[in-house]
């Protein structure tokens, strides 16, 4: 079990370091969740059968090995967040606090989650979610054995059945429509815990040499089995990544590798060998400590550091999770662990006093708006730039055409003119509908994040991206109040399906920015000649429906977030030479592809390009992209325009278009 936990903790802690090789690394989490619910399940079936299980003896069991630890992490988190975060930051710092406390850090991330949320690398106590799913399943399972065992353990066993199957088909179809509520909540979590309550179960009618483990003896089915199930994981490991549908179907893979180890892998076999070595039993016996302190660790380094840090520091950073695990466990879990040092009445004062602590901390941050007090006014003012966006804007009407919802800018001025794209269309509809107001026209909203305007396709796991841009092509070819549509996205990385790295230390977080289109090609990903494709095959529709279309050109990627990186030289000093610009070369060499594909569309008096690259490379800085302007950045973030930055390829749009009276 111990080698297993480091077959767990290794990879998620290199995962989250960023090492592209460890790309499914997260599902060591699953493998914990497996784990967990057959040791805590295997105890409470003990017990109950013995007719000697205590609620109480339950949750202080919980308390002791879950609590000494992460209010000791979460506490020293407080004073690093106090000094490097932004006031906004630190507020959300203090929820998580007591989101924390309140072992309900998954809901208070899930709800906080979408695209214009914080980054997930620098979001310290994010890895919570995990402890939270766990410890609101042990709120129930308990006792739900407890009231089913009067009915015998098959209606136990049964119930488990039931209740897993479930959970997993719910996580099949919230993958698809609900990802990130799939991803961080109970329900569709919690088949997995169930998977080691079912192994539990089954273990638990045979003869077994302890308490939490079972012997399967030698022979080729359980030396098979074990090699089997580290090969599942390992391969879960290696093979998947940030585009594979999580938690689902896929799930199955490191959860039944887990299964099988822990059935097949005994003493005698190969696995069991491998998993009962010194080191991996030593990793394993601080893994929880070390699942705790990496986090915080690494999302720190991201917040403190102003160009992205290299992989020299956060394998060293990881090896420093790894120490501070071992004095952890050497000083904090093994002593609470110990009844005969600290006593029941000791570790339930500790909890309640822990818990009220992280909250009044949180709550001070909340009533404060994160102190803003600590930073300096030039701070102060380019954090201000750094505000999320809001997908509905206070005067955009809210509409809906059947199952499309999308909102009108100024309608009583007229609806000729159409914006469709993703969080850059977002970015610049404020601006957009001011500039066409002025001309006397409305502006009719149609942005979703993540959805670029291509019909028939989709970025990464973002299925609902197919549906919605079917219903919003047909809406805008049918109504004839819509002449003009402009066609808005980040089209970039659907062509380069990477992230950007401007050369010069300025490197977005990796995600995936693949693009598919299941309908016609499958799970393949699109190659460029694809994307074009698809993307002529959209402006077309288009224009068979007499629209006039606007294509907008990529906005120049710069790989710093500019606000923060302000932010940041405001605070810390050093990084890059200001006014922050990067490379007019190396933005042309990435959207190559694009400008290709672009030009490629068959010839029409109805179709206009415009390239935001003429304000921000073409004239301002020779050789360079601005970022920012007269002292102020011209980004939100690393890709997303702000008001000013937005304002600019507005008023280039408006300018290019053809008359926009009737």
């Amino acid at each position: 079990i111990d080698g297993l936990r480091t077959v767990a903790v290794l990879p998620v802690i290199l995962f989250h370091a960023g090492f592209s090789a460890f790309s499914g690394g997260f599902v060591g989490v699953d493998v914990f969740f497996v784990i967990s619910g057959y040791l805590i399940t295997t105890i409470i079936l003990r017990e109950v059968a013995a007719g000697d299980f205590s609620v109480l003896r339950f949750y202080e069991r919980r308390a002791r090995r879950i609590l000494p630890a992460l209010f000791l992490v979460a506490l020293v988190c407080v004073p690093l967040a106090f000094a490097w975060m932004l006031p906004w930051q630190f507020k959300e710092f203090g929820r998580s606090l007591i989101g924390v406390a309140a072992f309900a850090s998954n809901t208070l991330f899930w709800r906080a989650s979408g695209y214009f949320a914080a980054a997930a690398e620098e979001i310290p106590l994010l890895h919570t979610w995990s402890l939270a799913v766990e410890e609101q399943f042990y709120i129930f399972f308990p006792l739900a054995v407890l009231l089913l065992w009067r009915f015998g353990r098959r209606v136990v066993v049964v119930a488990i059945v039931l209740v897993a199957l479930l959970s997993l088909g719910l996580s099949e179809w919230a993958w698809r429509h609900q990802p990130m509520a799939n991803f961080y909540l109970l329900p569709t979590r919690a088949w997995e815990l169930l998977a080691g309550s079912l192994l539990a179960a089954w273990t638990g009618r045979r003869p077994t040499g302890t308490s939490t483990s079972t012997d399967p003896g030698t022979g080729p089915a359980t030396e098979a089995g074990g090699a089997i199930g580290l090969a599942l994981i390992v391969g879960a490991i290696l093979g998947f990544d940030e585009a594979t549908p999580f938690p689902s179907l896929w799930a199955l893979v490191p959860v039944g590798g887990t299964v099988l180890v822990i059935l097949c892998a005994g003493p005698a076999t190969w696995a069991g060998r491998f998993l009962s070595l010194r080191p991996m039993v030593a990793i394993g016996l601080i893994s929880y400590s070390a699942y705790l302190w990496h986090q915080p660790l690494f999302a720190f380094a991201r917040l403190r550091s102003i160009n992205a840090p290299g992989p020299l520091l956060m394998g060293g950073l990881a090896l420093l999770a790894l120490g501070l695990a071992w004095a952890t466990w050497r000083f904090v879990e093994r002593p609470f662990r110990d009844r005969a040092r600290i006593g029941r009445k000791t570790i339930f004062a500790g909890a309640i006093a822990g818990t009220l602590a992280l909250c009044a901390i949180g709550t001070v941050t909340e009533i404060t708006r994160g102190l803003p007090g600590r930073l300096n006014p030039e701070a102060l003012r380019m954090a201000a730039f750094m505000k999320p966006y809001k997908p509905r804007y206070e005067n955009c009407r809210a509409q809906q055409a059947g199952e499309l919802d999308y909102c009108v800018f100024n309608p009583a001025l007229g609806r000729r003119v159409a914006l469709w794209g993703d969080s850059h269309a977002i970015a610049i509809a404020g601006a957009l509908a001011d500039r066409l107001a002025a001309e006397g026209q409305g502006l009719v909203n149609i942005t979703n994040a993540g959805c670029l305007p291509v019909v028939g396709v989709h970025i990464g796991v973002n299925r609902r991206c197919l549906a919605i841009n079917t219903l919003a092509v047909n809406f805008i070819a049918r109504d004839s109040r819509i002449d003009i549509v402009l066609l808005e996205g980040r089209w970039t990385p659907a062509f380069a399906g990477t992230q950007f790295d401007n050369t010069e230390g300025g490197r977005e977080p990796d995600g995936n920015a693949r693009f598919y289109a299941p309908a016609k090609y499958g799970a393949a990903v699109l190659t460029p000649d694809q994307v074009s494709a698809e993307i002529r095959g959209t402006v077309q529709t288009l224009l068979m429906a007499g629209k006039t279309v606007v294509l907008v050109g990529p906005v120049p990627e710069v790989g710093w977030r500019v606000a923060d990186t302000l932010t940041k030289i405001a605070m810390f000093g050093g990084g890059p030479a200001r006014p922050l610009p990067t490379s007019a070369a190396v933005f042309r060499d990435r959207t190559a592809a694009v400008d290709r594909a672009f030009a490629a569309l068959p010839p029409s008096d109805r179709l206009i390009r415009v390239a935001p690259s003429a304000v921000f490379c073409d004239g301002p800085m020779p050789g360079r992209c601005i970022a920012e302007r007269n002292g102020e950045p011209l980004y939100r973030d690393d890709d997303h325009l702000n008001a000013a930055g937005a304002g600019l390829v507005a008023d280039l749009i408006v300018g290019q278009m053809p008359d926009l009276h009737p």
